[in-house]
């Protein structure tokens, strides 16, 4: 049986992939961003990709949402390597025309090329919002002190001071963070 077919009437349905929604690129996705992907996955048949046409002024009315968010989650695609632009937007006097693109995912069904999964090379790194000099400085040494292993586990009173000014959890690991430990041995 052919993965190739046409949706028809009520039977339209979305399947994402377990490796598309376990990759980095698509966990570090916005949710405009990841709107955006499901309508152009949406358009998408299986016998046009490569020519799923989609405007910043369509995909804003279908997110309700401003054209620049629309724009940017369209870009934000595009970084990660979720989309590729096959054919640019016009306008004239007689036509306009929206953009088309080609999920990676799929092969192409206008050229023939194969997936380039482009969005599973991502890497975390390649996305930062720090500034050079704070990225630096994080990238000195922060080892916190040594602590005796008598004073980790100890009842407080009063206030509760950190150990270190650094953080010692990376931000999405914050979740998974237990109480527990080695009990006092008093």
């Amino acid at each position: 049986m052919s993965r190739k077919y046409k949706r028809k009437g009520k039977s339209k349905f979305l399947m994402i992939e377990g490796y598309v929604m376990r990759s980095p690129a698509f966990r570090a996705l916005s949710p405009n961003d990841k709107a955006a992907y499901l309508e152009l996955k949406w358009r998408y048949d299986g016998l046009n990709n490569g020519r799923i046409g989609l405007g910043c002024r369509e995909l804003a009315e279908a997110l309700q949402s401003s054209k620049d968010t629309a724009r940017r989650a369209l870009d934000s695609l595009m970084e990660k390597g979720f989309i590729t632009k096959a054919k640019a937007s016009g306008f004239n006097v007689k036509n306009r025309t929206a953009t088309e693109w080609r999920l990676t995912e799929y092969s192409s069904d206008v050229t023939g090329e194969l997936p380039t999964k482009d969005f599973m090379r991502w890497q975390i790194s390649d996305f930062s919002q720090a500034h050079q000099k704070d990225a630096q400085a994080h990238q000195k040494d922060t080892t916190p002190p040594k602590i005796p292993l008598n004073q980790l586990h100890r009842r407080t009173t009063g206030t509760v001071k950190p150990i270190s000014a650094v953080s010692q959890a990376h931000q999405k690991d914050t979740y998974s963070i237990t109480m527990g430990g080695e009990a006092d041995a008093a």
